[in-house]
């Protein structure tokens, strides 16, 4: 893998960088994407953030969430992916970037294919502390929209700081860029706080049907289709919903199960002490040991029947 100096020699000579952010977005892939468009900026490359699907509503308090782009424009002497364990991450985006001649990978998941030409994926507990890092390797000031977009990544993907993969690393980054004029307390209310209504009424009917498994030790949330409709929220309203799971007493692995088309379900899962990361690429995903996901096909049923038994194989005795 190449190293933090080998990357910052490289993309300071690139010209004009496209920053692809992974399929159902969250807080990290967006932060680690703005915030380093905004670093190569400051050294006068051109970049742009792309992705494949809509910005939730709950980042639209950041000014700049607004220049997310849908489509490729124009030619790029690098594409960059941002937060992305594999190719299939980029959605719409993979064809084009796996014939690019010049591709990047940026990530932080142990489960990373190593699917771009040059690969850079170190394990910290948010892939902005990765960025961050680049942009001091890069030797650029931060400003306060740097420091929201990394302070973002650094909450959103440790649930607040409050999850396992904290490190002593990752609240001295939070201090820094509070020193750089990010806001805590908006980035949490945004994302942790604030809710419609309809995301509201659908959190209750979700985990109104919790399921147990594995004498209590693994939990399964469901949200169907047709609860999502009734509720008239959005997918990306349940951003979160397995961070309650992990609260229940005697849960070591929890799963939020979503419907996102027919006979088609996009599985989160978090864990105490067992390997989901495990769990997950047993159907073809993967993450970090104690957050994963994956996607499978099939009867509902038959999906919770194959995920509880994949789980009894790694949650502790």
């Amino acid at each position: 893998m190449i190293s933090l100096r080998e990357l910052g020699a490289k993309i300071k000579n690139e010209k004009r960088v496209a920053l692809i952010c992974h399929v159902r977005p969250d807080g990290d892939t967006f932060g680690s994407a703005l915030a380093l468009k905004l670093i190569l900026q400051k050294l006068g490359i051109e970049a742009e953030v792309y992705c494949n699907d809509p910005v939730p509503p709950r980042f639209f308090f950041l000014k700049k969430i607004k220049s997310v782009k849908s489509e490729l424009d124009g030619e790029f002497s690098a594409m960059i992916a941002i937060d992305c364990a594999d190719i299939t991450r980029l959605g719409d985006f993979a064809e084009k970037f796996n014939s690019h001649p010049n591709t990047y990978s940026i990530d932080h998941h142990i489960s990373n294919t190593r699917y771009a030409k040059i690969n850079y994926v170190f394990d910290n507990a948010s892939n902005c502390e990765n960025i961050l890092a680049l942009g001091e390797e890069l030797d650029v000031e931060f400003d306060s929209d740097i420091a929201n977009f990394i302070a973002m990544g650094l909450m959103t993907d440790t649930g607040c700081f409050r999850h396992k993969n904290v490190t002593a690393n990752t609240l001295y980054s939070a201090s820094k860029m509070v020193e750089k004029g990010a806001n805590l307390n908006e980035i949490y209310y945004h994302n942790f706080s604030s809710q419609t209504p309809e995301r509201a009424k659908l959190f209750g009917k979700t985990m109104s049907k919790i399921r147990y498994f594995l004498d209590g030790r693994f939990a399964v949330a469901t949200v169907r289709l047709a609860d999502i409709e009734a509720c008239k929220a959005v997918q990306s309203d349940t951003e979160g919903f397995i961070d309650f799971i992990m609260g229940i007493n005697g849960v070591e692995v929890g799963a939020c199960v979503m419907e996102t088309q027919k006979d088609r379900f996009k599985i989160s899962f978090r864990a105490k002490s067992a390997d989901v990361n495990a769990v997950a690429s047993t159907f073809g995903g993967g993450g970090h040991t104690l957050a994963s996901g994956c996607q499978i096909n099939g009867e509902y049923e038959e999906v919770v029947d194959k995920i509880r038994f994949a789980v009894s194989r790694e949650i502790p005795d």
